[in-house]
């Protein structure tokens, strides 16, 4: 039986086929923005906490919460001291003029000690070395100072000016994936950063590793606790790089349910638009329905014919839409990586995405086709018959 209610249902669809094309067009419109939005912004999600969880989760940044104010290098050693702390890396952060081959660009310069690579996985070193200890006059340069920043490319132990200050280039960095750092960032030394800059004894944030056997949290809490009382002030933060992590991902959900309600609209109007081919099928069909119920046919016989065609509608909407979707979802891969500044952005298609659109749109005709499944099933036989 359902077989055959199937079938005179895809019948239908396919006598009206404009209509029929027409009609799933509004389905398909808010199915793809869907499936595309979950797609990219699950894709971003792992991408993330990919990202986040190669820097280490155990880690624990301490920041000014704002930019005019800094910490000082007694704050990192006070830190140092404090009860289930490991090891401690200070860093200063400051933009500043790098001059390469006839060319000055503004960029950010990165100043640390050489046991950052150790706490921060991230700075890692793909051709040539680390900076050593005490080597005032060496610079790594980041992933993308060339193209991005100069038009030629800058090599190992070609010569850039910082500040108006010569560097010999030693190694380049991998790509750090976001977060405060820039591909087109160089690296020094911090007490050469803090020469340039004339700020000496001060760091912009301090990376913080917990001793074995401590819990990220507690110690977090110590630090922050610990060091308001040492300062005498609140004007910084203490952070868990899985908080960061939490931060990130509710503001990415935040935004995700956002553009999934303004999607849903379209979806909505797609239902209305179903319905109101329905009443006209319904209308175009009155002495074919008088015929199956002049044969036999039960109310819930014409009732579910009805209820099929408008679902077939919905889920062909969903199907094309889940297709559109997807290719909008890897089109804008690209664009999003170079955005985002994630080196590899994954496509999340998940059988939840793919099964929920297609049982969502398949539910949703179907519902848009009770009322004038209703009125099909309710009429009678002879009124139905003196159609013309």
């Amino acid at each position: 039986m359902v077989y055959d209610y199937f079938i005179l249902a895809l019948r239908s669809i396919r006598h009206k086929s404009t209509r029929s094309y027409l009609t799933i067009i509004g389905i398909l419109i808010g199915v793809a923005a869907i499936v595309a939005l979950l797609s990219v912004s699950q894709g971003i999600n792992q991408s993330v906490r990919e990202e986040f969880e190669e820097a280490g989760t155990d880690t624990i940044t301490v920041q000014v919460d704002t930019i005019d104010d800094t910490l000082s290098e007694n704050d990192a050693d006070f830190v140092r001291g404090i009860r289930g702390v490991d090891t401690v890396e200070p860093l200063l952060m400051h933009g500043g003029e790098v001059g390469f081959s006839g060319e000055t660009e503004s960029t950010m310069i990165i100043g640390g000690e050489p046991g950052i690579f150790d706490v921060f996985p991230q700075f890692d070193v793909v051709e040539g070395r680390e900076i050593r200890e005490n080597e005032r006059s060496n610079a790594l340069v980041g992933d993308d100072v060339y193209p991005g920043l100069f038009d030629n490319e800058v090599n190992l132990n070609n010569r850039v000016d910082i500040e108006e200050r010569s560097f010999r280039v030693v190694g380049k960095l991998d790509t750090f994936g976001g977060g405060p750092f820039s591909e087109q960032s160089l690296f020094i030394s911090l007490e050469r950063a803090q020469e340039l800059f004339d700020m000496e004894g001060e760091i912009s944030m301090i990376y913080v590793e917990p001793s074995d056997g401590f819990e990220v949290s507690e110690v977090a809490d110590r630090i922050d606790e610990e060091l308001e009382d040492e300062r005498g002030d609140d004007d910084f933060s203490v952070q868990t790089l899985e908080q960061i992590l939490e931060a990130v991902e509710n503001i990415l959900g935040m935004v995700q349910a956002l553009f999934i309600g303004i999607a849903s609209i379209s979806i909505l109007v797609g239902g209305v638009g179903i319905m109101n081919t329905m009443f006209s099928s319904v209308i175009e069909k009155t002495r074919e329905i008088g015929i199956m119920k002049a044969v036999g046919a039960r109310n819930s016989d014409v009732l579910f014919v009805f209820m099929f065609e408008s679902g077939l509608l919905g889920l062909g909407g969903g199907i094309a839409g889940i297709l559109l979707g997807l290719g909008m979802a890897f089109g804008a891969r690209g664009f999003i990586q170079d955005v985002a500044g994630l080196g590899t952005l994954n496509i999340a298609i998940t059988p939840e995405i793919i099964l929920g659109s297609l049982l969502f749109s398949f539910l949703l005709g179907t519902i848009s086709g009770v009322l004038p499944a209703r009125k099909a099933a309710k009429m009678k036989p002879v009124d139905a018959l003196r159609s013309e």
